[in-house]
């Protein structure tokens, strides 16, 4: 549903599951995870994967937020200061960090 409502919202419609566009947005959302089930026989490791696969997401959804909420085109005078924005590059890169470490160590 979220693909869907994301989808929708490119083109300025609101979420109607009846409607071609939110239609494509479920389908673009859930054939990748279908696809990895597929070919998976192991619907744990499946699972597992697909979990290391949303951490790498939210650490591009981490980055996209602090590059926003620093920039004072974006957010006037209410922009991150210097302090902030330290801690918060230092959170990208401690979850980072660990993530690649929990992508490797699936593997080994």
């Amino acid at each position: 549903m979220a693909g869907g409502s994301i989808f929708a919202g490119i083109f300025n419609e609101p979420y109607d599951i009846k409607d071609s566009h939110s239609r494509l947005g479920v389908i673009i959302s859930v054939a990748p995870a279908f696809l990895i089930l597929l070919l998976i026989g192991n619907t744990f490791k499946a699972l597992i994967i697909l979990q290391m696969m949303l951490t790498i997401q939210l650490s591009l959804t981490i980055c996209m937020q602090v590059y926003l909420t620093s920039s004072p085109r974006v957010m006037g005078k209410y922009a991150n200061p210097l302090g902030t924005k330290i801690m918060l590059r230092t959170i990208i890169a401690v979850v980072s960090g660990l993530n690649v470490l929990l992508f490797a160590s699936f593997f080994k």
